[in-house]
């Protein structure tokens, strides 16, 4: 378990910096719905009646990589933004595998990818040591309590 903390601490900071700009760039699809298709392969497209449910995902994926840069530079960030953004990652992941019958499916495989890594990585996170910040102890009087 040593090394799987060394590992950890020793890359925790730039994960967070590099994973979150990579995740920071869905910002491009709330400025400019255009890029959707271009960035995508050309596979997925958009409806007019879509465009506002894609400029808000694009946007709050972006807040969600915003905290993970964030966090490489304020610990005590990290458990939570590396629960909701695992999540996040995770969902991603559920939806392409549900829909691989698709013909647009295949337009979202590199970000799948590049998710599923982050995933693994947060994986190993939250089996660290650092990845749990509350552990159960007994107090002084013997009752169950969580200390930090």
């Amino acid at each position: 378990m040593s090394i799987v903390n060394r590992f950890i601490a020793k890359t925790i900071r730039w994960f967070l910096i590099v994973s979150g700009l990579l995740t920071c760039a869905t910002l491009v699809f709330a400025i400019d719905i255009n890029f959707f298709t271009l960035m995508l392969g050309g596979l997925v497209d958009y409806t007019s009646s879509s465009v506002p449910a894609l400029r808000h995902w694009g946007f709050t994926i972006f807040g969600i990589g915003a905290l993970m840069v964030a966090a490489g530079f304020r610990p005590w960030l990290r458990f939570e933004t590396m629960l909701l953004a695992a999540t996040e990652k995770a969902f991603l992941a559920y939806l392409f595998l549900s829909n691989l019958g698709q013909p647009w499916v295949m337009g979202y495989l590199v970000l799948v990818m590049v998710d599923a890594l982050i995933v693994a990585y947060m994986i190993v996170y939250f089996v660290s040591e650092e990845g749990r910040p509350f552990s159960w102890s007994r107090d002084t009087v013997g009752k169950v309590g969580l200390r930090h």
